[in-house]
This record gives C-alpha cells, sequence and structure tokens, in this order.
C-alpha cells in the first residue's frame, strides 16, 4: 500500500513499540512519524512534520501533546493483523503489528502518536531517535483512539 501522505509531505517512515505511558506508568502502544535523515524527502523534516501533525489533527508546535485531535485521525487493525492509521481524508497508511502491540492498543483504547522533526538516520532505532526528539523539543505528540 502506498502512503497517502507521501505526495503531501514526501517520505515518511511509521514504527511502532510499547512504552511506559508518563502518565500511569502502564505499557502503551507507540506509534512513530519520521521523515528519513538520507535526504530522499526532498524537503527538510523541520518543514514538513509540524504540516503532517497538522493535517492530522495534532498542534503543530515543536514540544506539544494533543490530548484530542481535531481531525478523524484513528488506529484500527487489519482483518491479517496490521496496524492501519487512518487519515482525516479517509486514506491510512499500514505496517505489521506484533499481537503483543495490538493487545496494549485495544486495551488502552488509545495510541500514542509522535511525530519528529527531526529527521531520522537509518542506523538508529525509532524509540532511541524518538527519545533525541524529545530530548531537544522537536517533536509534536498525540493520543490516536483505537477503534
Amino acid at each position: 500500500m502506498t502512503n497517502p501522505l507521501a505526495a503531501l509531505f514526501g517520505q515518511l517512515v511509521l514504527s511502532g513499540w510499547i512504552g511506559t505511558d508518563p502518565r500511569t506508568g502502564d505499557d502503551i502502544a507507540f506509534l512513530y512519524l519520521a521523515t528519513p535523515g538520507d535526504g530522499s524527502t526532498g524537503a527538510e523534516a523541520s518543514e514538513v512534520m509540524p504540516l503532517a501533525a497538522q493535517a492530522l489533527g495534532l498542534n503543530p508546535n515543536a514540544g506539544t501533546m494533543t490530548e484530542k485531535p481535531t481531525a478523524d485521525t484513528h488506529v484500527t487493525f487489519t482483518p491479517d493483523g496490521w496496524i492501519d492509521l487512518r487519515f482525516p481524508n479517509g486514506d491510512g497508511v499500514q505496517r505489521p503489528s506484533s499481537p503483543e502491540w495490538r493487545t496494549t492498543a485495544e486495551q488502552r483504547g488509545e495510541v500514542v502518536l509522535a511525530l519528529t522533526y527531526l529527521p531520522m538516520d537509518p542506523l538508529t532505532a525509532p524509540e532511541v531517535h524518538c527519545d533525541r526528539s524529545v530530548d531537544v523539543g522537536q517533536f509534536s505528540l498525540g493520543l490516536i483512539p483505537v477503534r
């Protein structure tokens, strides 16, 4: 499946993992959107990702957390268990999901969508890159409902 945001924002990388919810200390599923750091996007992450955040209904200002997106962004699962991040325009992008990720997302009823405003080095794990982005305040986070 092609990435519908790619035409608007260049190439995007979607990843996911289980992390700790700072509000409760419990597990929560994370989804991560980044632009590759290899120059293939044709645009700078600092320009592209705030626009992507806004299109997804998140506050585009660096360092922000949106608890309720203003747009109909949500997560569902395909019949074969893939994550399906659905965009406000009805398009979506999919990636494989582990049973643990899916169970955590469904039990919580929400996932954390993290967008980084720094280009992602292909040799860096998404979790590490996300932590770096948070450390320097170059991110936007949103709580996305699971349907």
